[in-house]
């Protein structure tokens, strides 16, 4: 395994019910010295890092959240002063201190006022006037967290138990366990600005990695599936990243951030990164992650002395019934005698759409009831037959359209802009994009209005008539289909070489007869404007390009297979498209999972409907946001060239740039039969197309392939292996881990296909089918 722990500091959960925090951290004191030099060794704690550690602590056990510190930015040993967190107070105060310093900026040393000489106290005798000016700048509040860390520890106590289980399986370090601290103050409910949720803030991109997320159900919001998620990221994440330090940090960062700033800095240090690292993502949060974890750490060894005798709540008991069907929640409920409201606060995974009756609770969905609240028995034999679907509610689903813009939509449907944004999450309601499908409320369409909306530009055989703005990737996304699959179907060679008029065949729709006979089957084709969708069925994955117009695209010559050697094509897992809704990040959610609905302004309601294609920046940084647990090197190096990822050819990089792939040849001295070597840097040709657009399409690539795997497969852990005599690594990762070479790269950053020894250790993520 990845860490191998010598010894674990016993759970301080386990058997709370009735004990304080003053028996259990007494305890603790016993624990070997041992156990604080391997902490130490695995944690360390860098003379750099002292003054940041120091300031956690203070933050987490000196202020409360009506209070704060105002302090540099960059220097976390200088704390001017504790303010109020009241607007103006706070406003005050720091326009003081800015004035003060851009004062003693000046080199004014005499006739200094009491506040001056304070400040001046903070820094050391030789500060520069030019350090003093730049401080001016970097005064920031920080508010307190005293009572919030207090609370968090007390909700602990019903996890701790779980969590210490899931990272003894793991043989991962036991101080791993804290973490929720910094993140949520182990609240279950929490949802940041940056729309991560759950008790361990998973954004969607990555938890879906590990986790189901969607409108019916997000299992970041269960503590105890979460967790193994978390101890599975933190795994991989010191898998590719090697020290602990980086890895805790990664949590925060991405595995594709610290790798870069790894390859940037050119050290592993956490101090060096810290001190060093520009990244443009790399702030403060990010600067100060791993400084936290130290604090909290220490804070709750300390809790006796920073908080006296602390009660943590007991864990709960529950009993898991895995359900035989869809069956409604109210149903669920009422047959096995509890209240909608307890089964809700015990299933808080399960999306409100749920709760509130337009959609049922999936198929095999492992409901917890509380022991002491259900009798024992078979508690689904208790649900009627009449009320177990074998399908789930279908969805209704609008395609936003060139001139669309929220207002407009929501009046069509007799709908409020509010309700729209609550049921999509959407992650800026100041832009949608043509092409997008928005979930829309169903007690507001009735038969007649979704009869009324189907667009004619599909005819009763199943054919598309190309309109004005179309392109081949709004055309896949409209219709959930990949844009490969469209080309081919009908035989266009250049994607880019379609026009209003055109008839295009869709891969898979049925003739009109068959598709209104069809209209409550299992799946529904998807009409380009107001359609009907059945969730559910088969593999609940992802729609995949509703929002990256012009991402995934066609090869413009037959692509030659990657050749990883020895010289053996690595096959990647079959993945299937489902026709489910491409789902956005939480906006806002209650703590009780209910719907917010958000109030939206009149600029936010009459936003346009962009092109996806228009924007390459914007879109290039929500693919590399999409692509953070991704460690591979996406981008073009200054002298042109780029590091070969795997699932990458010739033929997409020609596509990508709008040349030949024999160009790309000549331009690196590569015969016809050379192959392409994953880790090798390629030469590339911009003559025809920018950096960014070909980055973008390269990222867009990379992304779909992803979400694809992703909406079909989950992590749930790893295995390392040693490599034998005659073993053949590709073979072992496609006939026994199931595992693409993207993916298998992926947690071993530093493999060389081309040169495995013996003995060699390669890690192997452990996948599980999604139904």
């Amino acid at each position: 395994m990845i860490y191998s722990a010598k010894i674990h500091i016993q759970s301080i959960a386990q058997g709370l019910h009735g004990l304080t925090l003053r028996l259990v951290l007494g305890a603790l004191l016993l624990t070997p010295i041992l156990a604080a030099a391997q902490s130490t060794e695995l944690f360390p704690r860098p003379p750099e890092l002292e003054p940041a550690i120091n300031f956690w602590i203070r933050v987490y056990t000196e202020v409360d959240t009506q209070n704060g510190f105002l302090h540099d930015s960059q220097n976390l040993s200088v704390i001017y002063t504790r303010s109020s967190n009241r607007r103006r107070d706070r406003e005050n105060t720091r326009d003081r201190i800015r004035n003060d310093l851009q004062t003693l900026a000046t080199g004014q040393r005499d006739n200094l006022t009491r506040t001056q000489q304070e400040i001046l106290a903070l820094w050391p005798d030789d500060v520069s006037n030019q350090t003093l000016r730049t401080a001016a700048s970097n005064v920031r509040f920080q508010l307190g967290q005293s009572d919030r860390f207090l609370g968090g520890l007390q909700r602990s106590g019903a996890y701790r138990r779980h969590i210490n289980e899931v990272i003894r399986e793991k043989n991962l370090p036991i101080e791993l366990g804290v973490l929720p601290h910094v993140e949520s103050s182990f609240n279950p409910g929490a949802y940041s600005s940056a729309s991560a949720a759950g008790m361990w803030q998973f954004g969607r991109a990555t938890g879906q990695r590990f986790m189901r997320i969607d409108h019916i159900v997000d299992e970041r919001m269960d503590p105890y599936i979460a967790t193994n998620a978390a101890m599975s990221l933190l795994e991989y994440n010191y898998s590719v990243l090697g020290t602990w330090p980086l890895a805790l940090t990664a949590y925060n960062h991405g595995a594709a951030g610290i790798a870069r700033a790894v390859r940037q800095t050119g050290t592993t240090d956490i101090e060096k990164i810290v001190a060093n690292y520009r990244g443009r993502a790399f702030g403060f949060a990010s600067r100060n992650f791993y400084a936290q974890f130290l604090a909290v750490n220490h804070v709750e060894n300390e809790a006796r002395r920073y908080f006296g005798d602390v009660r943590l709540n007991a864990a709960p008991q529950f009993r898991e019934v895995a359900t035989d069907a869809y069956i409604d929640a109210e149903v669920f409920a009422r047959s096995v005698g509890i209240s909608l409201e307890q089964l809700q606060a015990d299933n808080p995974a399960l999306r409100p759409a749920v709760w509130e009756g337009n959609k049922r609770i999936p198929v095999d969905f492992p409901i917890k009831l509380r022991t002491e609240a259900v009798a024992p028995g078979n508690l689904l034999a208790m649900i009627p037959a009449d009320f177990k679907f074998p399908v789930q509610t279908p969805d209704i689903a609008y395609v936003v359209e060139s001139g669309d813009s929220l207002s407009v939509i929501a009046r069509r449907f007799s709908t409020s802009v509010s309700r729209i944004v609550s049921l999509n999450q959407l992650p800026s309601r100041h832009r949608i994009a043509i092409g997008q499908r928005l979930l829309l409320p169903q007690d507001n369409i009735d038969d007649q209005l979704l009869a009324a909306n189907v667009n004619a530009a599909v005819s009763g055989d199943g054919g598309y008539t190309v309109r004005r703005g179309d392109t081949v990737s709004l055309i896949a996304a409209r219709y959930g289909v990949t844009e490969q699959a469209l080309l081919d179907i009908n035989g266009i060679q250049d994607r880019n070489r379609i026009y209003p008029g055109q008839q295009l065949r869709l891969p898979g729709f049925e003739p009109e007869g068959q598709l209104l006979a069809s209209i409550d089957a299992n799946l529904v084709p998807t009409p380009p404007t107001l359609v009907q969708f059945a969730d559910d069925v088969g593999d609940p994955a992802t729609e995949v390009g509703g929002n990256g117009g012009g991402i995934a695209v066609a090869a413009a010559e037959p692509p030659l297979p990657e050749q990883p050697q020895p010289q053996e094509i690595i096959e990647e897992p079959a993945v299937q498209l489902a026709l489910n809704e491409e789902l956005l990040p939480p906006a806002a959610v209650l703590p009780d999972n209910q719907e917010l609905e958000l109030p939206v302004t009149e600029e936010e309601e009459q936003a346009i409907a962009l092109d996806p294609q228009l924007d390459v920046a914007e879109s290039n940084e929500q693919l590399t946001e999409a692509l953070s647990a991704d460690p591979s090197d996406y981008t073009v190096a200054s002298n042109n060239t780029v590091e070969i990822q795997a699932s990458e050819t010739l033929g997409h990089y020609a596509d990508w740039l709008g040349i030949r792939a024999w160009d790309i040849r000549r331009l690196n001295n590569m015969a016809f039969r050379d192959p392409v070597i994953i880790g090798k840097r390629l030469t590339l040709d911009f003559s025809r197309v920018n950096i960014a657009e070909f980055e973008l399409k390269r990222r867009g690539f990379h992304s779909t392939l992803q979400q694809q795997f992703f909406s079909n497969y989950r992590i749930q852990g790893v295995e390392q292996y040693r490599v034998k005599r005659g073993d053949n690594v590709g073979r072992i990762a496609r006939n026994r881990y199931s595992t693409p070479n993207w993916l298998l790269r992926q947690y071993n950053p530093e493999l060389d296909f081309n040169r495995i020894q013996i003995d060699q250790e390669i890690v192997f993520p452990l996948l599980g089918q999604v139904n």
